[in-house]
């Protein structure tokens, strides 16, 4: 008998082209709930839930909880910041994620909307651009900003990579039993990985400087790792307008017109990656969740499973798209990585072994800096020409004592030909800074972070990062929303309330737990106290809240955070 259940409704076909990143004026009355995509998206939302609730009964367990948290994913809410069109489909679509609190509402008042937009982006300001704000004032529930909650730390003994956690307190209940949580994803396409869908949603949950950490070759087992501290209860994917592209830079709309939700979200994002066009068993966030044992091979998949087809996101600089549109580009590689072929002769490296070496490291600043070229696709202004510059990924191969990178055709370059190119240099994070840091004029540090890289390559091309540029207009309320965050965070950081991990200048490391018994071995996670902060280490940490404000602006930050990184 199947313990999971995946639902898959379709929409009436209709026009749900209207407001589909951000609620309108009007929301909240008469015309607005009685407009006809509006009370379609509701129907479609709650048919979804009433036969799930058939199998599951999960509303009987509402009540009994002491929150119902609800987490849409606002990355990014673009919606009027100044780019060709007004909106792009980034963000949950505030009409079903509407119509989930609407349908919990009618159990339970104690629901409480819970989101970490993407780094530096304010959530308040997300809340406020996509008005979700306004669907917690509707509904009287909470409404946390998660990268302003003081944190929690765990352990977890099973874990590959995520072996220690820190989490806002909020989510605390959800670990302990006592919440409710209702993940409510975007269906769309991601440079990172792949897709991201129900449980790549929690990257949203964990805070800044915890996200940077092993997010690169190491970020589908970072995920999947953290399954085993929490999940959700139930999964919601909005499938009304998908967005296939670069994610997290603007996507373009795919009209699939379905929800799906499940009480395994595993098994939910299996079964709409296929229905996107993807094979789940070669993507490597499900692989990694499935050896984890994370999903039910006994689910019941209820609905139409038709696949529409999305264009995938293309983390690489290799592929001929990325030829086309900036033909003064030079990307070299080389990294030395699990996945990455072993060299021995520069000279026999092959374009399919390039390649190969490219994408030993596709989980972070590669990815990052395709996020930032692909604006130039979203912005008449900004010209792929313009951009003349090569970009190193990786410290080099090192043979026979000479480090060598290799472009799309596989042919070398070792670190003199390189600063002898008639072109500026980007290196491309801290493994790459290690080697060629005297070379390099752009120099995108972390590992990884990803609005540097994407406001570097911005600015190596001559312009600014759009969603920082004067045409935005939300910038000045961005602008004042970063500074207000910085200043809650310092302060609570100052009170021995910290928001946050602590930063690190190598994020590739991967944490040693401490000593632990055999029975404590065996759990998936172990609470842990908070490192103890003196008020010189509380002072060092409120401080460094102000990165927030540099890190989306073209400022070479390697001297002061340092160059520590992977694979050298």
């Amino acid at each position: 008998m199947a313990n999971s259940y995946v639902i898959i409704k379709d929409a009436p076909k209709i026009d749900y082209m209207n407001d589909f990143a951000a609620l309108p004026k009007n929301y909240g009355t008469w015309d607005y709930f009685n407009r006809e995509d509006v009370k379609a998206i509701r129907e479609t939302v709650f048919a979804a839930l009433d036969d799930l609730n058939e199998k599951t009964h999960f509303t009987d367990e509402l009540a009994s909880y002491k929150q119902i948290l609800i987490k849409p994913n606002l990355v990014f809410v673009y919606n009027n910041v100044g780019l060709d069109k007004k909106s792009y489909p980034e963000n949950t679509d505030p009409r079903v994620f509407e119509a989930v609190v609407s349908y919990i509402k009618k159990y339970t008042d104690k629901i409480t909307i819970v989101e970490s937009a993407g780094k530096p982006y304010p959530t308040k300001i997300a809340f406020k651009a996509a008005g979700y704000d306004r669907i917690a004032e509707y509904y009287n529930t909470g409404l946390v900003a998660m990268e302003l909650e003081p944190v929690v730390r765990y352990y977890l003994p099973k874990a590959e990579v995520m072996k220690e956690v820190y989490l806002p307190k909020v989510l605390e209940q959800v670990v302990n039993g006592e919440a409710f949580y209702i993940s409510v994803p975007k269906m769309k396409t991601n440079l990172y990985t792949g897709v991201t869908l129900g449980f790549k949603n929690a990257m949203g949950t964990i805070p800044y400087f915890l996200r940077e950490r092993n997010h690169n070759y190491h970020i589908d087992k970072k995920l999947a790792d953290l399954l085993y501290l929490f999940k959700p209860s139930l999964t919601v994917i909005d499938g009304i307008i998908g967005g296939e592209g670069n994610t997290p830079s603007p996507v373009d709309p795919v009209k699939v017109g379905k929800i799906v939700a499940s009480n395994n979200s595993v098994e939910a994002d299996r079964v709409t990656t296929y229905m996107m066009g993807f094979d789940p068993d070669k993507n490597k966030l499900m692989i990694e969740a499935t050896k984890r044992n994370f999903g039910d091979n006994q689910v019941q998949i209820i609905g139409d499973t038709t696949v529409t087809p999305f264009r995938p996101a293309i983390a690489s600089l290799f592929d001929e798209k990325t030829a086309r549109e900036f033909p003064n580009l030079l990307a070299v590689a080389g990294h030395n990585l699990p996945g990455a072929p072993k060299v021995t002769d520069p000279n026999l490296v092959t374009p399919e072994m390039a390649l190969q070496i490219e994408q030993a490291c596709a989980g972070g600043c590669l990815a990052s800096v395709k996020f930032g070229m692909d604006f130039y696709n979203h912005k008449s202004s900004m010209k792929g020409e313009n951009l003349k510059v090569c970009v190193i990924e990786g410290p080099g191969i090192e043979i026979n004592g000479e480090r060598y990178w290799f472009d799309k055709n596989g042919k070398p370059y070792t670190k003199e030909d390189l600063k002898n190119l008639p072109m500026k240099k980007y290196g491309m994070g801290n493994c790459t800074l290690a080697t060629t840091d005297d070379i390099c004029f752009w120099k995108a540090t972390g590992c990884c972070d990803p609005a540097k890289c994407a406001s570097l390559i911005c600015f190596a091309g001559g312009t600014l990062l759009p969603i920082v540029s004067p045409t935005n207009p939300w910038l000045i309320p961005t602008g004042l929303g970063v500074i207000d965050m910085i200043v809650e965070r310092a302060i609570s950081t100052l009170k021995g309330e910290p928001c946050d991990a602590p930063m690190l200048s190598n994020n590739d490391r991967i944490f040693e737990l401490p000593k632990l018994s055999e029975e404590d071995m065996k759990k998936d996670f172990i609470p842990a106290k908070m490192p103890h902060l003196s008020m010189i280490e509380r002072v060092k940490q409120a401080g460094l809240q102000t990165y927030l404000l540099l890190c989306a602006l073209p400022v070479n930050l390697n001297k002061k955070y340092g160059t520590g990184g992977h694979n050298h």
